[in-house]
């Protein structure tokens, strides 16, 4: 039956086609159903007390709470924002709730699994080669629901939907499928998430938009023909292929024909390039079938659309049009993408171009231990160095707002860091998120003492007194109870200058690359930057006061378990790097297997020599970063064995609008397996505001981590969180001249966070998502090997 819907003043809202204790078939679902995800859905109320349903217009009602509270229990917004979080853990946490929500959402069988899910006999995958309709039903991500709670909510949805219609459950978070461990599937059809969408055919990435060729490459191979024949893709050229190699010039668009995840090198340098890129898994076909080879397209990549629109020549705004006849107009949302052939129009968008103040390069800059550096150290040893040096600072405590201060959140004299300001940022209706916070420390195991906040509904705007104090001190020995920072030496940009100036061939070669940069003669870059690196890594002599600072620095490092310094890894840390931007993901090189003093002399010498590759000048010269202001200093730690690594970013990729979630990555051994595709990672979503976590693919793995892994990977996700609250707050602003201006020649005791206004020229914003960089030991301990922005716009 359809119902004309009355609020507590009793007047009709027109338009509203809500339905409560109706039969649901297709029809009625489609009558009332919206878009999430490309695919259709409809919020769903059970009322426990009544024994009947609520069937949501979509276009009318998209929160449950809002309608719940408005149209069942007769509230005004303005009181349920006034108890938002104590209303939400009524209806998702209760043990005893009134209510049951979720979604239904509608996907299709195509007999070799559904829609992007793979067929699997063990989730009750309707079968057959007709493609079907199916029914998911699944709670938000926060929700508690028991297995029986579950169970019932799953029987009395089945009940009253069309029998013809199959219908899954899917566990919307680890808890539930551990809740549901203990139920049959047979009383309980389920499927995971991931097995729904990990390998669904078509999945954005990275939000942009941008009109190209569609440059189509079935292989690595033919990518690389294309580039030895007929020269390098350029700024009008939108590159398709099953895996985009790291060494990708800056073009206006990615599209990836096999799977990948969010935070592989190449979707960081879309994302920091500001341009769009997918998983499009089905483009060859639709390329055949639609005949699109040579085409001109726009292409748009938004959170839960992505468009490939075919267009009938070259914009008027590109200089060159392609001469190709092509067929009419190809428009189909979500699903029409086309190929494409040769052509060289060159980039006509403006590009901010970033200016680094030169680098400190006095000879008597040290070697440091990690741990003696600071954030704004970048200037003279590198923004890895530097930021993993602040790590170290904001493990041991240290106290980072200086006397005079206001006490205002924490920034009183004598106060250590403060790693609660991601929760004190207002998300409206909420003034604060400090109750979750409290919730989430106090949920985890060792941690004791923390007092009870006030209630949700009157907690303060901000953390005062001892109160505040101890809700940071707790979060800060909850970060450093979970994660360590291995420490290592930093050697100097200096180090690297007095090995170039040293050598007369290398100034003769550099000055004449940096003449080929200002003539704008492309032929002649690339050779001369192969030159270049040669020259550093084999022929160059390397000056016996820097081999031996480079040999003597590593005297202090630990010893490996026999005494001697063991294998060695040698990374990359250049000033030229996690910029806005420009993230330098994946150019520089990093040697992981090092033994004796020859291989960490040349070692460091290949670092160095990454600087100069011919991919790292192109990319930089692009960004107008100055060749004379560009230097490359080393890190050496000791190699650290892993069971497990990959990378996080704070913040949900594919979904900037997220607040909650941190996106998750992970695979046997080193995190660069992640990074460089090696492996196709784990993925997981946790959420660090109400808790809970979920698998989003497993990638190229056999099957998910055990629950215990899992549960210190929710650890590590909220520690993610905490150090965005330290770590995110510079942000370089526009200058009045269109450039990018980073100061980086701050003082070295002084804290960026303290003197940003004056230093930096930055803007305050604990949203700024990170990326970090991790490996566990088969001692189950948490090791972060590098802390950088993420490169989100």
């Amino acid at each position: 039956m359809t119902l004309t819907m009355t609020t507590a003043h009793d007047h009709t809202i027109a338009g509203d086609r809500t339905t409560i204790g109706a039969h649901l078939a297709l029809p009625l679902f489609h009558t009332l159903c919206g878009t999430l995800a490309g695919h259709p859905y409809l919020k769903v109320v059970v009322d426990r007390a009544e024994n009947t349903w609520h069937l949501l217009d979509a276009a009318v009602h998209p929160f449950h709470v809002d309608y719940i509270a408005t149209r069942v229990l007769g509230m005004e917004l303005a009181e349920l924002d006034a108890c938002l979080d104590a209303f939400n853990a009524s209806v998702y946490a209760d043990p005893e709730r009134r209510f049951l929500l979720g979604v239904l959402s509608l996907h299709t069988d195509t007999g070799a699994g559904t829609a992007g899910a793979g067929a699997d006999a063990g989730t009750h995958m309707p079968t057959g080669r007709r493609a079907r309709p199916f029914l998911v039903l699944e709670t938000t991500e926060a929700d508690t629901m028991s297995g029986p709670m579950l169970e019932e909510f799953y029987t009395f949805v089945r009940h009253r939907l069309d029998s013809r219609l199959p219908l899954l459950l899917k566990p919307a978070n680890h808890g539930q499928e551990h809740a549901l461990a203990a139920i049959s599937d047979v009383r309980v059809p389920r499927i995971l998430s991931h097995q729904l969408f990990g390998s669904r055919t078509r999945t954005p990435l990275n939000p942009g938009e941008a009109v190209g060729r569609l440059r189509h490459f079935r292989t690595a191979r033919e990518y690389e023909q294309y580039a030895a024949g007929a020269g390098p893709l350029g700024g009008s050229d939108i590159v398709a292929m099953p895996c985009l190699p790291d060494d990708v010039p800056r073009v206006a668009g990615f599209i990836n024909t096999a799977p990948t995840t969010p935070l592989s090198h190449t979707n960081v340098l879309a994302s920091g390039w500001g341009i769009p890129n997918a998983i499009i898994r089905d483009l060859d076909q639709l390329i055949e079938a639609e005949e699109l080879a040579g085409a001109w397209v726009r292409y748009e990549v938004q959170d839960d659309d992505i468009t490939l629109v075919r267009l009938p020549q070259a914009p008027a705004s590109l200089r060159q049009a392609s001469g190709s006849t092509l067929s009419p107009l190809l428009a189909q949302s979500s699903a029409a993408f086309p190929q494409t052939s040769a052509s060289g129009v060159a980039d006509r968008r403006p590009t901010p171009r970033i200016r680094l103040k030169p680098p400190l390069l006095h000879a008597d800059i040290p070697a440091l231990p990690l741990h003696q550096l600071r954030r704004t150290d970048q200037n003279r040893y590198g923004t890895k160095a530097a930021n993993l040096g602040e790590l170290h600072h904001v493990l041991a405590g240290g106290e980072d707002i200086p006397a005079g201060k206001s006490e205002h959140a924490g920034q009183g004299p004598g106060h250590t860091i403060d790693l609660t300001a991601y929760y004190g940022r207002p998300r409206p209706p909420r003034a604060d998120l400090f109750a979750h916070l409290t919730a989430r420390l106090t949920a985890r195991q060792g941690l004791s003492g923390l007092p009870s906040l006030p209630g949700h509904s009157d907690l303060p705007a901000l953390p005062e007194g001892a109160r505040g104090s101890q809700l940071r001190a707790a979060a800060r020995d909850f970060v450093r109870a979970t994660v360590t920072a291995p420490d290592g030496i930093a050697l100097p940009f200096a180090l690297q200058h007095r090995f170039l100036t040293s050598s007369p061939a290398l100034q003769q070669g550099i000055g004449d690359l940096k003449a080929a940069l200002e003539r704008g003669t492309v032929d002649t870059i690339d050779p001369l930057c192969r030159r270049l690196q040669h020259l550093i890594q084999h022929a160059a002599p390397m000056p016996d006061d820097v081999a031996r600072a480079i040999t003597a620095a590593t005297q202090s490092l630990p010893s490996g378990a026999s005494g001697t310094p063991g294998r060695l890894v040698v990374r990359s840390s250049s000033n030229a790097e996690d910029l806005p931007g420009f993230s330098a993901a994946g150019v520089y090189d990093s040697v992981t297997a090092v033994h004796g003093a020859d291989e960490l002399l040349a070692a460091v010498r290949r670092v160095w020599a990454s600087l100069l590759s011919p991919r790292s000048v192109r990319l930089r010269h692009q960004a107008g970063i100055s060749p004379d202001d560009t230097y490359m200093g080393v890190i050496i730690q000791r190699y650290q064995p892993a069971d497990l690594g990959g990378v996080l970013v704070t913040c949900n990729p594919t979904r900037r609008a997220d607040f909650r979630n941190v996106y998750l990555n992970c695979s046997s051994g080193s995190p660069e397996n992640v990074v460089d595709g090696t492996a196709l990672p784990l993925q997981y979503l946790y959420n660090t505001v109400e808790g809970g976590g979920r698998t989003v693919a497993l990638g190229s793995s056999a099957e998910d981590l055990p629950p215990a892994t899992r549960e210190r990977l929710a650890d590590l996700a909220l520690t993610g969180r905490l150090l965005q609250s330290h770590f995110s707050g510079t942000t370089p602003t526009d200058k009045p001249d269109g450039n990018l201006s980073l100061d980086l020649n701050a003082d070295r005791n002084v804290d960026v966070n303290a003197n940003m206004n004056a230093d930096l020229d930055v803007d305050v914003d604990v949203d700024r998502p990170l990326d970090i960089e991790w490996l566990m030991t088969d001692q189950g301990d948490f090791h972060l090997v590098q802390i950088r922005p993420y490169a989100a716009r």
